[in-house]
C-alpha cells in the first residue's frame, strides 16, 4: 500500500474494528476544531460569548474583507454566515488579482482599506509587511502544523500566523484511459522517467511529421503551469526555490536556492536538471519529442483525445469531464523523481489574513479563524475546486484517494513576483529549445533575474 494512501475501515460489521475507526475518525474532527479555542482564550470559534462577564467586550461590528474570489458566489458564504454571527458581520468585495496590491495600497493610503484579505497565497505573502500576525501565544507552531497541512507552513512566521490557509488544491496528472490502453499500457506513470519512456509509445505522427497524437504537454514555454512543474521537480530533487529568513525586526529577506548544488544523488544543481528534463519534450532531436513549442492548447487537445497526459491541478477534473463526457478521463497523483527520498507536488493555496490597520481586530481575528475553520472552509474550497487545507480533511468519506493523498504533499513556494516569474520561465525555456543558451547558463540567468526581484533597490 503506497505511503500517502487513505486507509478505509475494512471491517465495517466487526464492533472493536468499527470503535477502533471511530475513535480515529473523532480524533482528526476534534484535531480540526482544536486549533480555533487556542486562537482567543475565549471561544472565539462561536463568536457568541463575551470575554469574561461583560456585554461590552461582546464581539461586535463590522468588517470588510476584500478577495479575488468571485462576488456572486462569495455572497452565499457571507450570507449564510452573517445571521449565525449575529452581533457582527462581514462585507465582502471583490478585487481583480491583477489589480489587488495596487487597489490595496491606494485604499490604505486613503484610510479605506479593508480588514481582512482573501487571496492566492502569493498575494497574501506579497503583503506580509503589512498583516497582522496571530501572536505566538494564540497559536504555537505545533498546534498550526497538526492542525494544516504541511504546505501551510509557508504562511507561518516567527512572529506567528501570517494568514490561516483556506483551501489548498494539488498538482495531479490527469491521463486518457483509452489511448493508455490502445497502446498497451496498463497503468499510469508514477516516475519522471516513466513519462520518458511513455512518450514514443503515446506519439503519433503523420509521413508530414505532424502530431496526430502527443504523448504530454511539456516543453514549450507556453506550456500550462511550466513554472510550477519546473518549482516542484526542484523541490522533489530536495531543494528549496526560494528561501525566505526573518530578521529580528520581522522583515525578511529571500534568497533564490533553486539551482544551487544538492548531492544526495550526486551532486547536480537542481533547475539545470528540471530544465533540461522538461525542454526534451520539446527538442524534434530526441526521442522524446512530443509537444512542439507552436503546440496547441494543451487543455483543448486534451479534451480533443489528442493528448494522453495532461499537467494540471485536480479541480479541473469535473471541468475536463464535463467538456467530453464521453472520453475516459482519470487523475493520478503527480509523478515523483526515482531516486529521491521526497514526495512533494504543487499547490495552488488560497489563505486569509487580518491587516495591521484594520479597525476591528477583535471581530476581524474571529472572521479568520472561521473561514479558516471546518465549518466555512469546505465552502470557499468548492468554489475553487480545492479542498480545505485542514489536515484532518483527508479522511473525510468520499474524497478523491489522489487528492486525499496529493493534499498532504502539496507544496508552494515564497513567489511573491508571479507575474514575473512566470514570463521568466518562459524565456528559460524558450532560450534552451532555441538554442540560445544551453540549460545550465539558462537555469543561472533565470536565477539572477529572479533574484535581483528579490533585492530592496
Amino acid at each position: 500500500m503506497n505511503d500517502h494512501e487513505v486507509v478505509v475501515h475494512p471491517y465495517p460489521l466487526r464492533s472493536k474494528y468499527y470503535l477502533l475507526y471511530t475513535i480515529y475518525m473523532l480524533k482528526n474532527i476534534l484535531l480540526g476544531l482544536g486549533i480555533f479555542a487556542a486562537l482567543f482564550a475565549v471561544l472565539i470559534f462561536s463568536g457568541k460569548l463575551p470575554i469574561g462577564n461583560s456585554n461590552a467586550n461582546k464581539i461586535v461590528g463590522e468588517v470588510v474583507m476584500w478577495g479575488t474570489l468571485p462576488e456572486t458566489e462569495m455572497s452565499k458564504v457571507v450570507q449564510a454566515f452573517n445571521p449565525k454571527a449575529e452581533t457582527y458581520r462581514v462585507i465582502y468585495k471583490e478585487v481583480r488579482e491583477d489589480i489587488f496590491a495596487q487597489a490595496l495600497l491606494e485604499a490604505l493610503a486613503n484610510g479605506t482599506g479593508p480588514d481582512l484579505i482573501l487571496a492566492p497565497h502569493q498575494i497574501i505573502l506579497s503583503q506580509k509587511s503589512r498583516l497582522y500576525p496571530f501572536p505566538l501565544t494564540s497559536i504555537s507552531g505545533d498546534v498550526f502544523n497538526t492542525t494544516y497541512v504541511d504546505g501551510a507552513k509557508l504562511f507561518y512566521s516567527p512572529l506567528g500566523a501570517l494568514a490561516l490557509p483556506v483551501s489548498i488544491e494539488p498538482m495531479v496528472l490527469f491521463y486518457n484511459r483509452t489511448l493508455f490502453s490502445k497502446h498497451g499500457i496498463i497503468a499510469p506513470p508514477e516516475y519522471w522517467d516513466e513519462v520518458s519512456r511513455f512518450v514514443p509509445i503515446l506519439t503519433m505522427q503523420n509521413k508530414q511529421r505532424q502530431f496526430i497524437e502527443s504523448a504530454i504537454d511539456l516543453g514549450s514555454p507556453a506550456t500550462p503551469y511550466a513554472k510550477d512543474i519546473l518549482m516542484t521537480i526542484v523541490a522533489q530533487l530536495g531543494q528549496t526555490p526560494v528561501l525566505t529568513q526573518y530578521n529580528q525586526d520581522g522583515t525578511t529577506r529571500a534568497t533564490v536556492l533553486a539551482n544551487i548544488p544538492i548531492t544526495e544523488v550526486g551532486e547536480i544543481q537542481p533547475l539545470t536538471t528540471a530544465a533540461r528534463y522538461f525542454a526534451q519534450f520539446a527538442d524534434p532531436t530526441q526521442t522524446t519529442y512530443t509537444w512542439p513549442q507552436s503546440g496547441a492548447n494543451a487543455t483543448d487537445q486534451f479534451v480533443a483525445e489528442k493528448l494522453a497526459m495532461y499537467v494540471g491541478y485536480s479541480g479541473e477534473l469535473e471541468t475536463l469531464r464535463a467538456r467530453n463526457p464521453k472520453a475516459d478521463f482519470e487523475m493520478t497523483s503527480l509523478p515523483q523523481t526515482r531516486g529521491y527520498n521526497t514526495s512533494v507536488t504543487a499547490a495552488r493555496m488560497y489563505g486569509i489574513a487580518t491587516l495591521k490597520t484594520t479597525r476591528n481586530p477583535t471581530a476581524a481575528f474571529t472572521v479568520e479563524a472561521q473561514f479558516a475553520g471546518p465549518t466555512i472552509s469546505p465552502s470557499i474550497a468548492a468554489i475553487l475546486g480545492a479542498v480545505p487545507a485542514l489536515r484532518s480533511y483527508a479522511v473525510t468519506p468520499g474524497l478523491s484517494s489522489v487528492v486525499a493523498r496529493s493534499m498532504l504533499i502539496a507544496r508552494a513556494w515564497y513567489d511573491i513576483f508571479p507575474v514575473q516569474s512566470i514570463n521568466l520561465t518562459a524565456t528559460m525555456i524558450s532560450d534552451i529549445i532555441n538554442n540560445r543558451q544551453g540549460p545550465s547558463d539558462a537555469a543561472n540567468t533565470f536565477v539572477s533575474r529572479l533574484q535581483d526581484l528579490y533585492t530592496p533597490q
